[in-house]
């Protein structure tokens, strides 16, 4: 009887259960209620961890702000793969793109080039999925543009990355003045998966207004501004609206906004897949902040994202921003349908 009690108390399935009540317990008895128990715990602790790992790798598909938007990016431009495990180098991007080009006009922004955030991930409190480094790599010539470039790196650790390795890069080439994006780019690498994808951006820049009056003055209508080439050299640009930022550049877009003139902007987003509409809301403007990185002053901006005028369901971001003058993004919150999202600062170089 104390066999079967044992098996009640503790839930073991029928087929694993044994009934050996006429043998002497020193002989089959404890050895075959152990063994059951040991295989049962064992079952339900690996059920256990495999659902908990799971949801931390779909974390490490939605970091931060630049990956969950979109979640997996679709190659809207494929590239011939490079080795597994390598990444495109900076160092490449630059001498490759950067042109020659008047001093441009000196714009002030609060991140400076070579700067260096680093970030923990942590989906519903539990444990630190995934590291990710946010780098302004630099300020030089675009294809006779003044551009940022930014990057953004994305790494799963253990016990995560067992089971979801992943080693994700995305880089932003956005215009110096105006941070609207000019080209996009993500290097997936999640699992045995990898894919490129590259977006080329250019919008035509806003029609000049002409008024009843100017036009009898001038005799004729206002001439159109020339509409941007559709290549860029060998390459085809994608028409987005002006001002489009990618969801990089979006970040540090959110860095240089004036949320005291300004506490309720839109931003257009496109992630070479899809078109949003990001609708920003200064929450609070005196936040106490406390992540690794320290204990820190900040702003509170929600975000709201819309596809197609439809707000997405069950998915709601807030980016607290630091009130110094880098106004450093400390702390990324969301709310996803599996789950809360945590990312905090736990290092500036």
């Amino acid at each position: 009887m104390a066999a079967r009690r044992l098996h009640t108390f503790v839930g073991i399935p029928l087929h694993l259960r044994a009934f050996h009540l006429s043998i002497p317990p020193f002989e089959a008895g404890p050895p075959r209620q152990i063994s059951a128990l040991a295989r049962l715990c064992r079952r339900a602790a690996a059920w256990t961890l495999r659902r908990s790992l799971l949801g931390l790798a779909a974390l490490a598909m939605m970091w931060g702000m630049v990956h969950s938007m979109s979640g997996h990016v679709l190659a809207a431009q494929q590239t011939p793969a490079p080795a597994p495990r390598k990444r495109r180098p900076a160092k490449a991007h630059a001498g490759k793109k950067a042109t020659s080009m008047p001093q441009p006009l000196v714009v002030a922004m609060p991140f400076h080039p070579g700067e260096v955030l680093e970030y923990a991930a942590q989906w519903n409190k539990f444990v630190t999925a995934a590291t990710i480094n946010l780098k302004v790599i630099a300020r030089s010539g675009f294809y006779g543009r003044d551009a940022w470039h930014f990057q953004a790196i994305a790494r799963t650790l253990d016990p995560v990355r067992l089971f979801y390795p992943l080693d994700d890069q995305f880089d932003s080439y956005t215009d110096a003045g105006s941070l609207a994006s000019l080209q996009y780019e993500a290097y997936i690498r999640e699992q045995k998966k990898e894919s490129n994808l590259v977006v080329p951006m250019a919008s035509a820049p806003p029609a000049a207004k002409e008024t009843a009056k100017g036009r009898a003055k001038a005799g004729t209508a206002t001439p159109k501004a020339p509409a941007p080439p559709l290549m860029r050299g060998d390459t085809h640009l994608y028409m987005v609206l002006p001002g489009t930022r990618d969801p990089l550049g979006l970040l540090y877009t959110l860095r240089a906004h004036d949320w005291q003139a300004e506490p309720s902007p839109h931003f257009p987003v496109f992630d070479g897949r899809r078109f949003y509409d990001v609708a920003a809301q200064k929450e609070s403007g005196g936040v106490d902040v406390v992540v690794a990185a320290g204990n820190y002053h900040a702003t509170r901006v929600a975000l709201r994202v819309f596809e197609s005028g439809k707000e997405m369901k069950n998915v709601k971001f807030w980016v607290s921003l630091t009130q110094d003058a880098a106004h450093t993004p400390v702390l990324i919150e969301a709310e996803v349908p599996f789950g809360t999202v945590r990312v905090e600062l736990t290092s500036i170089r």
